[in-house]
């Protein structure tokens, strides 16, 4: 058992009121710890020099970027600097570097960190990205583990914010850049969009998921990822070879077209077993869209517990109703809803499917609802 399992000390969450601080403040408390809450949003949250004089572990949830920098010279500054354990959930790292380097000649120990998710989704099984940084970062990247284990996520360390970065222009400044620009053509355009997705291709729908991840998200959020990677030399190389290839392509006849298309291909180097990965991984998708957007049922249980899914269904058996799609997301307070897909029943069938759930003590919710 190391030092952080012994102490299970307070952790002060500096940006705790806003989504994600919010379910950063959720893992830390199932880890045992106690959270306090520095945020202008929240009424009764602390102060941030109350906040250093209590806490000795900090993470750090903070938009916009340059108010996350100021933050990191604050704690750099506190005379107890060289005892602070320090997280952070930047987008774009190159605006902290400085104040992440002047925690580092504080004596702190710092690990940046990168939930490759939002908020508003089960981070089991999400990506993450751990950056140590500085000559201290041993006991922050034992905390950085320690809280995304126990969100059950796939941790990937780095060994820099440069190469955080320029992994982010590839990840975020092209879907970010391309499908707002795309948002913009659809307005110009004049198109229904619903009228569109009602009858799209296959290939399109999935397209439409991705374009619609990133228009719900903050407009203001898109802006500083884009417009922050535009200033780096990897998000200019990419904005320059986006621009070229287009012009490229509008100037070319079908079969040079797919000359040039087929030799990207051969040069991409992808493997059988994954271009059947991703194949399968579509099908599957369009597949469970297709039988959720038919009939969905979604039944939301207290808790999670072994055996649920299984009582659950019971009565679907009982009432000869043929399930053909499930999913599951896992919501606060270890509630549990089930997002299932059904062939045609009758309206008294679904009635007494609601009554039994509701029997059980779960809730119940028909999409048509």
């Amino acid at each position: 058992m190391n030092e952080l399992e012994q102490q299970q000390p307070t952790v002060g969450i500096i940006g705790g009121a806003g989504e994600m601080g919010q379910v950063v403040a959720r893992y830390f408390r199932e880890l045992g710890y106690t959270t306090l809450v520095c945020d202008p949003k929240q009424a009764d949250a602390i102060s941030l020099p109350e906040l250093l004089d209590r806490c000795t572990f900090l993470y750090l949830s903070v938009f916009p970027l340059e108010s996350a920098a100021e933050i990191m010279h604050t704690i750099a500054s506190h005379p107890n600097a060289r005892n602070f354990v320090v997280l952070e959930n930047g987008t774009i790292k190159a605006v902290l570097e400085q104040g992440l380097d002047a925690l580092d000649k504080a004596g702190a120990s710092i690990c940046a960190t990168h939930p490759m998710c939002r908020a508003d989704q089960p981070w089991k099984n999400q990506n993450v990205l751990l950056i140590p940084h500085g000559s201290h970062s041993d006991q922050a990247l034992d905390l950085g583990r320690a809280l995304y284990q126990q969100a059950q996520m796939n941790i990937k360390e780095i060994t820099s914010i440069t190469e955080h970065d320029e992994m982010m222009a590839l990840l975020q400044l092209i879907p970010h850049l391309t499908l707002r620009v795309v948002s913009t053509l659809f307005d110009k355009l004049g198109v229904d969009l619903d009228l569109l997705n009602s009858s799209a291709t296959a290939n399109f729908k999935l397209f439409y998921m991705s374009f619609w991840r990133v228009q719900a998200q903050s407009p203001e959020l898109s802006a500083a990822i884009i417009w922050r990677l535009l200033q780096q030399d990897k998000g200019q190389q990419i904005s320059r070879l986006l621009k070229d290839h287009l012009e490229l392509v509008t100037h070319m006849d079908s079969e040079a077209m797919a000359n040039t298309f087929e030799e990207f291909y051969q040069q991409s180097g992808l493997s059988q077993h994954h271009i059947e990965q991703m194949n399968r991984q579509c099908v599957v998708t369009l597949e469970r869209l297709a039988n959720l957007d038919r009939r969905a049922i979604t039944i939301t249980a207290t808790s999670d517990e072994v055996g649920i899914l299984r009582r659950i269904l019971a009565p679907f058996d009982e009432l000869g109703l043929n399930i053909n799609a499930i999913d599951s997301h896992l919501g606060e307070n270890n509630t549990i809803s089930f997002e299932i897909g059904t062939d045609e029943a009758s309206q008294d069938t679904l009635e007494q499917l609601r009554e039994r759930i509701a029997t059980m003590g779960h809730s119940f919710k028909l999409s048509s609802d």
